[in-house]
């Protein structure tokens, strides 16, 4: 029977770690890109909006797969290059998998007019307000589940403004719940 030393033991668990911490970089990453990229729409989508353009919205799929795109490539690479997958890493990527599919059903609603465009940006925002605050929990980091709880807020917020200040409501959550957190995790010290 193989038995491990203590010293074994000790190393493999640093080793594991170590690995975690090194994860929370990556996490970054996506946090980073989708808020860059929703920044963007939602301003965008404002501007166009006030310049009385009559598609305003057009900006969201353009952005919206090309993040689609540059996650499944970053996923798929970073999954190849990690030596381990944590209990944690599995349950932030079942979590953002379900947000996902979760998102989908909320835009078929509004498009098959179920639900308003407002509504819909409402239930998003609270939406990744969840995904923030659990994936803050999981990592135990406090600005991801402050991010979340401020979504949350402005997603209650956008309920009762004019609709057309919905896009700046989350331009403004998603700079609280993924950018600041984003450059937090990315510039986390991994020790």
């Amino acid at each position: 029977m193989n038995t491990m030393t203590e010293k074994e033991s000790l190393r493999i668990i640093h080793e594991m770690i170590a690995t975690s911490k090194g994860n929370l970089k990556d996490n970054s990453f996506f946090y980073l890109l989708w808020g860059w990229l929703v920044l963007i729409a939602s301003l965008s989508h404002f501007i166009l909006e006030q310049f009385k353009y009559d598609q305003p919205y057009l900006v969201w799929p353009l952005l919206m797969g090309t993040g689609a795109v540059v996650s499944v490539i970053a996923g798929i690479r970073i999954g190849k290059k990690a030596k381990v997958v944590t209990l944690v890493d599995r349950s932030i990527m079942y979590l953002w998998w379900s947000f996902l599919v979760v998102i989908m059903i909320v835009l078929l609603m509004a498009s098959l007019q179920k639900i308003s465009w407002v509504g819909s940006n409402v239930l998003i925002m609270s939406m990744y307000g969840l995904g923030t605050f659990v994936s803050g929990g999981l990592l135990k980091f406090k600005p991801l589940m402050i991010g979340g709880i401020a979504a949350w807020i402005l997603a209650l917020v956008a309920l009762f403004v004019d609709p057309s200040w919905v896009m700046l409501l989350i331009a403004a959550s998603i700079i609280i719940a993924y950018l600041v957190p984003g450059y937090m995790l990315k510039s986390k010290e991994v020790k």
